[in-house]
């Protein structure tokens, strides 16, 4: 999914952001390093000030539909839940049982200083393109919770998007509270469910065909 470039940024407005590691290298695989996300998206919502609306977790992107609080930086807040995030990964990476330590560790080694002499481990490229998502419009919303939700499904991984823990599919689909606590908007479910209603419409004059 690619992101479009946002031309005048608001420290406190909305964002699709995506954020993919160093080489896409697929670190989000195992539930260990999965639960380093969710809890730290959790921990960021509890506690510094985070709103995240949607979200989907991939084996190389995490996919966010956010914003923060109007005391909070949104660049700060960013750059502080990478850094958290690669100290916590790194962490893992080295203490749990991980048969591609040495090859996760390749991936995510980086040359820098003088001449390249120093190396520092970085799990996730830099941010450079993120989507301004206008809160005055939920069906703008709605249309990237759809496309955000389905990732999983178009990858072949789950049949129904709600059966993919690692999203907010179910949040929305079902009203099952999932791993993460997200900001649910009425405007925005009524669209979502404007969607759905399209789409049972089209399918009924399809199959009288």
């Amino acid at each position: 999914m690619d992101n479009e470039r946002v031309i005048s940024f608001d420290d406190h407005g909305c964002y699709f952001l995506t954020l993919e590691t160093v080489d896409l290298t697929d670190i989000f695989i195992r539930p260990v390093y999965k639960q380093i996300i969710v809890h730290t998206l959790n921990h960021y919502i509890s506690s510094k000030g985070l709103i995240v609306y949607g979200w989907c977790l991939m084996p190389s992107k995490l996919y966010i539909i956010c914003q923060v609080q109007k005391n909070i930086s949104f660049k700060e807040l960013r750059k502080a839940f990478k850094q958290f995030t690669t100290e916590k990964v790194i962490e893992a990476i080295y203490n749990e049982p991980e048969e591609r330590r040495q090859w996760l560790i390749e991936h995510f080694q980086r040359n820098y200083g003088f001449l390249g002499a120093q190396k520092k481990l970085e799990v996730w490229k830099r941010v450079k393109e993120m989507l301004s998502i206008d809160l005055a419009r939920p069906e703008i919303m709605a249309e990237h919770l759809e496309l955000l939700h389905n990732i999983p499904v178009q990858e072949r991984i789950v049949r129904y998007a709600s059966d993919f823990i690692y999203s907010s599919a179910s949040d929305y689909e079902t009203g099952t509270e999932g791993l993460v606590k997200i900001a649910r908007l009425s405007s925005v479910e009524q669209a979502l469910d404007d969607i759905e209603n399209r789409k049972s419409m089209f399918k009924t004059k399809f199959n009288r065909r």
